[in-house]
């Protein structure tokens, strides 16, 4: 009885044991940029000295890029249970569609003033927000990829691109070869795809201008700046100008190696990025190399290469550039910054152990400062 007394008297003057969140914050190493980090505690900010700040609450949303939307950011998407589409701003509904669309769901894609979406029986629906949403493009796997700026709807199809206007006829339609996908650029409002002849196109609106036939390009298109085009194949990485012609190209025969990091690209457009791995989904352990390869050189450089731990049942990194240091950052929780220029890497990994969280082996997640908006 008197233990217990003395030991409850003890627990009162020590008090509870600290919120894990408030654990003081160490130092970390010395880094070319500033560096945010995140875990269930929090956002914290990493200066190039190796000093580490709590960022204010909500920091994360606040500097995000929200919805990502070109169009309608503002506004919230519903389908009530009885299948019927609902737009909200600020809770307020704004527009409900007139028929019902149970079991029926698909892409959606918000325009200036509009909004189109899928039904996957049925076909493509197009809405000014004013009035009843209307049929302008009929058929089955149909998919409302964007708008551009003129308010025209890019509709696509395994094999076919579809232009519509704004008030919903067909403007043009034209094929693309499905092995190289399709991509828009925003800024410029330009669709790039390669015909099924293998020339480049380049579409803006209606009128499309025909480039040179990549040679050699295999895999999918996808944009990068600066005014590059990236094609990924299964086991190749082929980067051109908007004009198709090829700057850099990297292959590998090696067929257990798997591309599983995607393709970041220099500021400059220079350098490309990439990791491959020996790792597959659920397996505990592998290797990965990160590699780099210059325009015009004639081969590719491995920079960095690590064994793997378990990384469940996602496996994958990220990369992203700032100068010519690589942020990179694995589903392992291997978390470095290599240094393209004296080939050095810089482990984060250990600052990221000793930041506050909420339980163990958690894992932190971190960005360059610059890739936040201001």
């Amino acid at each position: 009885m008197v233990a217990s007394v003395v030991a409850a008297a003890a627990l009162s003057v020590l008090g509870s044991p600290a919120h894990p969140c408030r654990a003081q914050l160490p130092n970390g190493p010395r880094v070319p940029a500033p560096i945010v980090l995140w875990t269930s505690c929090g956002s914290f900010r990493l200066a190039r000295d190796g000093g580490v700040i709590r960022l204010p609450r909500h920091w994360l949303a606040d500097h995000g890029s929200g919805t990502g939307r070109r169009y309608g950011a503002h506004l919230d998407l519903r389908r009530t249970r009885s299948g019927r589409f609902l737009l909200l701003s600020k809770g307020r509904v704004v527009w409900r569609s007139t028929d019902l669309y149970p079991r029926d769901g698909g892409g959606v894609a918000f325009g200036p003033h509009a909004l189109a979406f899928a039904s996957y029986r049925r076909g493509i629906y197009l809405t000014d927000l004013h009035g009843s949403e209307h049929l302008v493009v009929r058929g089955r796997g149909l998919y409302p990829y964007t708008f551009n700026g003129n308010g025209e709807l890019i509709v696509t199809a395994p094999r076919a691109i579809t232009l519509v206007s704004a008030a919903g006829s067909v403007l043009r339609r034209v094929h693309y070869r499905a092995r190289n996908g399709y991509g828009f650029d925003e800024r410029t409002d330009t669709l790039y795809y390669v015909t099924p002849a293998g020339r480049l196109a380049a579409a803006r609106g209606a009128h499309t201008v025909l480039e040179r036939s990549p040679a050699h390009v295999d895999g999918m298109i996808a944009l990068a700046r600066p005014n590059l085009l990236v094609f990924t194949g299964a086991h190749s990485i082929t980067v051109t100008t908007r004009a198709g012609t090829v700057i850099a190209r990297a292959r590998w025969a090696d067929r257990r190696l798997n591309f599983d990091a995607g393709v970041a690209v220099s500021p400059d457009g220079r350098a490309v990025a990439f990791r491959l791995s020996t790792a597959h989904p659920g397996s505990r352990s592998g290797i990965a190399t990160v590699y780099v390869f210059r325009a015009g050189a004639d081969r590719t450089q491995p920079l960095y290469r690590h064994r793997l731990g378990p990384s469940g049942c996602a496996v994958g990194a990220n990369l992203s550039w700032h100068g010519t240091s690589l942020l990179y950052g694995s589903t392992d929780g291997t978390l470095t910054v290599l240094d393209t220029g004296t080939r050095t890497a810089t482990n984060l990994a250990a600052l990221g152990a000793t930041l506050p969280h909420r339980s163990a082996g958690e894992r932190v997640l971190a960005a360059w400062r610059s890739d936040f908006r201001r």
